[in-house]
């Protein structure tokens, strides 16, 4: 098993197991409309936890990322750094810009180092039954966007700023009509959760909680369903949870890519962009569940 150690180069912390994915077109276009339609049925699943073969587990103790001391200090430097390539995109102009804030939670989970998501109640007014991070508007008595996003995520979680290492924040991006500027920060659970279905969660916001293995998010076979980010030139890739039955796609999951890439020195510095000519379209979910009376007011 790789433990992050002041032995190993900061390089091969990564080497073993996370490749940047190059778009590779299909064959046709119909085939890619085909891929397209039945994107949230991809064979590529991210299957949480589930007991490995043996020789799944005599590879993946070669190669596992731990977050020890070295790591987490290794992912602060890199979320540190300063970029000139990265995304960029254009705010509304006639509403008033807003602010909102994410935290993605790296969590180890049963010994196993993962990131925390929740899938967001179906009483929301938007985005409800979508899998996300923890975060919400910012409130006039935040005094930062970190502020609002550890408010947050002890309103949906539980979790407290105590109980959090901040690690650092990816750059700024807007909410799906740009009337709001979302800021995502990253950190680390300090406590190991022993149990997923144990936390506690908020059931006014919150449907679930439930992790994804780190090494999992890093594989690249499973990182090849690439889709195009809303109407941008930039494109990001989804994940099915099988166990869940669930996907993470649109700005969760754009999150999630830019920041595992910034942190693994992999891949552009800021998003993918889609190769010139390529059809690359938008990920179309499942309907959302209905929404049931009584709906809280819409976070981020």
């Amino acid at each position: 098993m790789i433990h992050a150690t002041a032995n190993h180069s900061e390089a091969t912390l990564f080497a073993p197991q996370y490749q940047y994915v190059q778009y590779t077109p299909t064959t046709s276009s119909k085939a890619m409309r085909h891929h397209q339609a039945h994107t949230q049925h991809n064979h590529h699943h991210i299957a949480s936890h589930k007991k490995p073969s043996s020789e799944a587990a005599r590879r993946s103790s070669s190669k596992s990322i731990q977050f020890d001391r070295t790591f987490l200090d290794l992912a602060r430097r890199r979320l540190e750094e300063k970029h000139h390539a990265s995304h960029h995109f254009d705010y509304c102009k006639d509403k008033p810009l807003r602010e909102a804030a994410v935290f993605m939670p790296l969590c180890v989970v049963k010994g196993v180092p993962s990131v925390l998501f929740t899938v967001r109640a179906s009483n929301m007014r938007n985005h409800r039954g979508e899998c996300s991070f923890p975060g919400g508007k910012r409130d006039p008595t935040d005094p930062s966007c970190l502020a609002t996003a550890l408010r947050e995520m002890e309103e949906e979680v539980f979790i407290r700023a105590d109980q959090v290492e901040v690690l650092g924040e990816y750059p700024a991006m807007p909410n799906k009509d740009c009337t709001m500027r979302v800021q995502p920060f990253v950190g680390f659970l300090r406590e190991p959760i022993n149990d997923i279905s144990q936390v506690k969660f908020n059931k006014d916001e919150v449907q679930k909680v439930f992790s994804i293995p780190i090494d999992d998010l890093l594989d690249p076979q499973k990182r090849t369903n690439l889709v195009r980010f809303r109407d941008s030139k930039y494109m990001y890739p989804v994940y099915h949870v099988e166990q869940e039955d669930c996907t993470v796609w649109g700005l969760t999951a754009f999150i999630l890519d830019g920041v595992l890439r910034r942190i693994a020195k992999e891949g552009p510095a800021g998003a993918m962009v889609c190769p010139e000519g390529a059809n690359i379209q938008r990920f179309k979910p499942a309907p959302p569940p209905p929404a049931t009376l009584g709906q809280a007011e819409a976070t981020a």
